[in-house]
């Protein structure tokens, strides 16, 4: 033996998960979050952006 304890380290472990990103992408939660925050923002830009188109137009205004 030259100098370890018999543990391989470079190939890939068999029922351990995958770490990182690549695990991440496969969970339909982590979707499934992303999704609702992708939503979310674009219901506040369009909302900030129809705000402004009519404080532009001076719909607000008295």
């Amino acid at each position: 033996m030259s100098g370890g304890d018999g543990v391989d380290d470079d190939g890939p472990a068999g029922d351990v998960p995958a770490s990182g990103w690549r695990a991440a992408a496969r969970d339909r939660r982590v979707w499934a979050i992303l999704a609702v925050v992708a939503f979310l923002l674009v219901c506040c830009c369009s909302a900030a952006a129809g705000t402004l188109l009519a404080l532009s137009a001076g719909l607000f205004a008295a």
